[in-house]
């Protein structure tokens, strides 16, 4: 039996890039102080746990796309945090929050 079309080379998963340096993620722990923004911005400190992260905020909602606007989040306000499919950074109210705490820096 003859293989007539040619083997594909296997795809290896990768990590998503992050487009956040070392020295802009640096900038971003050091502006929120280097703690959770959430109970600042209507969260509960209850709600904190785990190491803190860079959350990726967007300007406008689109799909597909990685926010420009940074924040602090710890994993209890993110994805791992999710309780009852309720997570503290996707809810609508919670963006526009982290969307006016980065525009006051930048005013």
């Amino acid at each position: 039996m003859q293989r007539r079309a040619p083997l594909r080379k296997r795809r290896l998963w990768r990590p998503p890039s992050d487009n956040v340096t070392p020295e802009q993620a640096q900038e971003i722990f050091k502006r929120d102080g280097y703690s959770c923004v959430a109970p600042r911005l209507g969260g509960t400190i209850m709600d904190c746990w785990g190491r803190n992260r860079i959350e990726h905020v967007k300007v406008e909602p689109r799909m597909g796309k990685r926010g420009t606007l940074l924040v602090t989040l710890c994993e209890g306000h993110t994805e791992p945090g999710m309780k009852a499919g309720y997570v503290w950074c996707t809810s609508a109210e919670n963006r526009q929050a982290c969307r006016d705490y980065v525009a006051s820096f930048n005013a």
